[in-house]
């Protein structure tokens, strides 16, 4: 059986790109951005019980800090002024679950009333190592979306994922994993990729799908370096891995298995609006509040002073997306790089996402994922008929 790359039953088949812009460019040169599909997320705290080799948050892990109920109340009010209909609220760290159950059922009982009469979804981002019976109840009462970072199998995870006392973590993430399931969330599975990862593509692909875990997303590692970041995983090796997982994700046919951005990619391929802000185009929806009311305009860039909107405590959140400084943000990161512009890809990459273009250097340079990128696509054309018309020149 050959894994199914069509949208899903009961939706149409679309004959233009999808809108790629959440947000307009005003004839002043100025952005409006799109208030109404605002996606926050919250930053509960920087601590974290363990010491990921390649995390670039290394010398804030026992910070200490956590966002106070007074920053949590100003964070909601301000979203819930400022946007309408079905609310989507992202939990996350640092690793959230430090919070501890107590606060973070407190945190959801205020979150319930900021939104009350509207429909209000959580999703939490966690290392699962803490998630115990009474966290995974918790989340299963409030029906959780839950992505948990597991890097693949124990030999991988624990050389990549210890604790600060420098011992494994596989076992705990996968119990608290198990505990989650149990109860009916299937947490989406965020593996990062390293050097050491790249030449097991197919025993990555078979170890997920083989232990239960029904979507994973394969994130490349970045590290701080110099005073820069720096992506660790090069970009022809990556197109490599991705092309051999997508291969084994076909010869696997499993239709009870996803590998994220495959799918979405194919989705938006296939003309259909994507779930993944990379394929979205539409940087300028997203706010990611730091545990102590500062505001960033995407997670990749939160903690760097110069994308730093303000703080919630000194402006309101109207005035914060609407500064000089998230202008120019927005602006700049709506712009295609020049070198794309006459690549075959444009209208489906648009440049790529602005993150993995500065880590080339600059976000006005393309994306660093380029080449894995056009990789990529010409695979997936070649089992999606009529995608190369539709977003790629001849």
């Amino acid at each position: 059986m050959k894994t199914s790359l069509n949208p899903p039953s009961g939706v149409e088949s679309s004959t233009s790109p999808v809108r790629q812009d959440a947000g307009q460019v005003m004839p002043d040169g100025g952005f409006r951005p799109d208030s109404g599909r605002l996606r926050p997320a919250l930053k509960l705290t920087e601590s974290c019980n363990l010491a990921c080799r390649y995390c670039y948050q290394e010398g804030r892990l026992d910070s200490g800090q956590f966002m106070s109920t007074e920053t949590l109340e100003r964070i909601l009010s301000e979203v819930a002024d400022n946007t309408r209909g079905a609310m989507h609220l992202l939990w996350y760290g640092g690793e959230p679950t430090l919070f501890g159950t107590r606060r973070f059922a407190d945190a959801l009982e205020r979150a319930a009333r900021a939104f009350a009469g509207r429909p209000l979804y959580h999703g939490v981002q966690t290392n699962a190592t803490l998630i115990d019976e009474e966290w995974a109840d918790l989340l299963a009462a409030h029906r959780f979306a839950v992505t948990a970072s597991l890097d693949g199998p124990a030999w991988l995870h624990d050389s990549q994922r210890p604790d600060r006392r420098g011992e494994g973590t596989h076992s705990r993430a996968m119990a608290g994993i198990a505990a989650l399931q149990a109860r009916g969330i299937q947490p989406r599975v965020s593996a990062v990729l390293t050097p050491k990862s790249l030449p097991h593509a197919e025993e990555l692909v078979d170890w997920f799908a083989e232990n239960g875990l029904q979507e994973v997303d394969f994130v490349p590692s970045t590290r701080c370096a110099r005073g820069r970041f720096e992506i660790e995983v090069d970009g022809e090796a990556f197109a490599d891995f991705i092309v051999r997982v997508f291969n084994r994700w076909l010869e696997l046919g499993r239709t009870d298995f996803r590998i994220r951005f495959l799918s979405e990619l194919a989705r938006k391929m296939a003309g259909h609006h994507p779930y993944f802000c990379k394929l979205e185009g539409s940087c300028s929806q997203f706010v990611v509040f730091g545990w102590n009311g500062n505001v960033y305009p995407c997670d990749e860039f939160s903690g760097l002073p110069e994308t730093c909107l303000g703080n919630i405590h000194r402006n309101s959140l109207t005035e914060l997306r609407n500064s000089e400084r998230a202008q120019a943000l927005f602006r700049e990161w709506a712009t295609i790089p020049e070198a794309c512009l006459d690549c075959r890809w444009i209208r489906l990459c648009r440049g790529g996402c602005p993150w993995e273009r500065r880590l080339g250097g600059s976000s006005t340079n393309p994306t660093i994922m380029c080449s894995a990128l056009k990789a990529l696509y010409e695979r997936l054309a070649q089992e999606l008929p009529g995608t190369a018309e539709r977003w790629g020149a001849a």
